[in-house]
Parts: C-alpha cells; sequence; structure tokens
C-alpha cells in the first residue's frame, strides 16, 4: 500500500476531500503533509496525517492535534524518508544517504527528480496549485515515487528506486 504525500492544503475543504478520496481509493498506508494545512475547522484527518509545520502553519490553532515540528526523519519501506515544508530547509541542509526520499512543499509545483543519490518530491498542491497538473499529489511505494492528478488519479510521472 502506497503513503501519499501532499502539501499546502490550506485549510481548503476541497483540497482536504481531494486528499480524503485518494487516500481511500489508493488505501494508503498513511498520508504525509509537507506542511500548510492550516486547519479551519475540526477533521478527524487533521490528526491523521504525518505532518510538519509550514510558513503558514503558525498563524492557526492547532486545538485538537499537536502542533507539528518543522522537519522530520523516518524510515518507509527500509528508505530514509526526510519530510520538511522547504521554506527554511532544503535537502542541502541534510544527510542524504543513498536512497533517501526527501519531500517538501511550499512552492505548489509538483517536482520530482533524482538528486545524486535521493530522491526529491513535491507533491504540489491540491487546493492552490500553480501549474497546469491541476490539483496534485505524490504516492510513495516500495519500489517508486510518483505524481498524481488528484482529480483522476493518473499518474503523470515515476521513478522508480534504483537497488544497489
Amino acid at each position: 500500500m502506497p503513503y501519499l504525500i501532499t502539501s499546502d492544503i490550506h485549510g481548503s475543504l476541497e483540497g482536504l476531500e481531494l486528499v480524503r478520496n485518494a487516500a481511500s481509493r489508493l488505501k494508503a498506508d498513511g498520508i504525509i503533509s509537507a506542511g500548510d494545512q492550516c486547519p479551519s475547522s475540526p477533521d478527524p484527518l487533521w490528526s491523521r496525517l504525518i505532518a510538519v509545520r509550514g510558513n503558514c502553519d503558525r498563524f492557526y490553532e492547532y486545538d485538537c492535534i499537536p502542533f507539528p515540528p518543522i522537519s522530520r526523519e523516518m524510515r518507509i519501506y527500509g528508505r530514509n524518508v526526510i519530510i520538511t515544508h522547504g521554506d527554511r530547509l532544503c535537502a542541502d541542509d541534510f544527510s542524504l544517504e543513498a536512497g533517501s526520499v526527501f519531500i517538501s512543499g511550499h512552492t505548489h509545483v509538483p517536482e520530482l527528480r533524482k538528486e545524486g543519490d535521493a530522491y526529491l518530491v513535491n507533491p504540489g498542491s491540491p487546493s492552490r496549485p500553480r501549474s497546469s497538473s491541476g490539483p496534485t499529489a505524490a504516492l510513495l511505494e516500495e519500489d517508486r515515487l510518483s505524481l498524481l492528478s488528484l482529480l483522476d488519479l493518473t499518474i503523470f510521472s515515476s521513478l522508480s528506486f534504483s537497488f544497489s
């Protein structure tokens, strides 16, 4: 089962519904958010996110959920996964081991690339997209990273992990 990666929801109920629908249809193991959740109302999904704090999150009250950290580092599928919003920290601020996945948001533009031995992904935004791709997210699977449209769940870019 994949992890759905999102960012820059900005409290949009429509964007939140796109994320919820994608997570359900894809049977996601979890949802990773690279910041700027900006919850505008209580919702069970907010407390389920593996989230970091974005530059706009500091202006919102988080009554029922813990205030997210600026970055997180965890292991998923045996890979080092680093999550940050992208406004203060970038990939160069971390020690990325071979095969690491670096997740950031902030730009609202989806991007997927391999840099050296690491994989960098920005899922774009479900609510305020700044690209012709429209509302987007990313998928982290055991063997690949992908970018997808949240409107029809079609994958428009994908990178398979190299196994050394």
